[in-house]
């Protein structure tokens, strides 16, 4: 069994992947659905809200046995629009990538919204530093905090923020 991309129509994802499963039942020869959701947080009204991102939007991962009557029985689901891969040939989906994406989506802390680099110019938005901008000197994700450094009286100083607390500035 190998692994295919399956190409769905804009927001059918989730209805595709419920009939998939319900033809598995059925006894279509697919081993596993994978539609990588990943969990990021944004800021709204001061909280810190999280919210489920599709990874790739319009794809479904499918491991199954390619035959004629397997692609059949998917190209009749409504919202599929066919397998990706040159000339209607699908393509193969490396193992390493399928597992590479659900080790992405499996880390235990939630991504921000916003990916910060270091030396970006950002604002923050509350706190006891609310509306300095300041310059990102390091990240730490897994705390969900990040090092900036800010000009308080004509020194550059170095405090740490929570993420939810800062945005990248307006140039």
């Amino acid at each position: 069994m190998s692994w295919y991309t399956l190409q769905t129509s804009p927001n059918y994802e989730a209805k595709v992947t419920a009939a998939i499963e319900k033809k598995m039942l059925e006894g279509i020869a697919i081993r596993e659905i994978f539609a990588p959701i990943e969990t990021i947080f944004e800021l709204k009204n001061g909280k810190k809200v999280e919210k489920k991102k599709r990874l790739y939007t319009n794809y479904i991962f499918v491991e199954m046995d390619y035959t004629d009557s397997t692609w059949h029985a998917l190209k009749g689901i409504r919202g599929v629009v066919g397998f990706i891969g040159p000339k209607g040939k699908p393509a193969i989906v490396p193992d390493k990538k399928i597992e590479e994406m659900k080790a992405q989506i499996s880390s235990e802390a939630p991504k921000p919204k916003v990916m910060f680099e270091d030396g970006s110019k950002v604002r923050i938005t509350s706190g006891s530093f609310n509306d300095f901008y300041g310059v990102i000197k390091s990240v730490d994700y897994s705390k969900n905090k990040a090092k900036v450094g800010i000009n308080i009286f004509n020194r550059e100083t170095e405090v740490e923020i929570e993420l939810p607390a800062i945005e990248k500035a307006q140039d």
